[in-house]
C-alpha cells in the first residue's frame, strides 16, 4: 500500500467517524452537511484496503470525486 493510498484511506475513515458525530453546539447546517456527506461516503466507499475501487461508481478508481468532496465537507483539514 502506498503512502498516498494509506493517507486517503485514513482521511476517509476520519470523515466517516466525523459524519456520525454531533454535539449540542453544532449548527443545523453543520448537522445537515455531515448527514449528507455521511450518506455519500457510504455510497462511494472503497471496495477494499489494498487496491480500492469505488463501490458507487461501477469500479472506477477510488477515491472518486464524490468521495473526495464528501471528505472535504466533513473534515475541512482534508485537502
Amino acid at each position: 500500500m502506498t503512502d498516498d493510498l494509506h493517507a486517503q484511506l485514513a482521511a476517509y475513515d476520519r470523515a466517516v467517524a466525523l459524519s456520525m458525530e454531533t454535539h449540542r453546539d453544532m449548527s443545523a447546517d453543520e448537522r445537515a452537511v455531515r448527514s449528507v456527506s455521511g450518506r455519500q461516503l457510504a455510497a462511494h466507499a472503497p471496495s477494499d484496503r489494498s487496491a480500492p475501487t469505488c463501490t458507487g461508481c461501477d469500479g472506477a478508481s477510488w477515491p472518486c470525486t464524490t468521495a473526495q468532496g464528501a471528505i472535504k465537507y466533513v473534515d475541512p483539514r482534508y485537502n
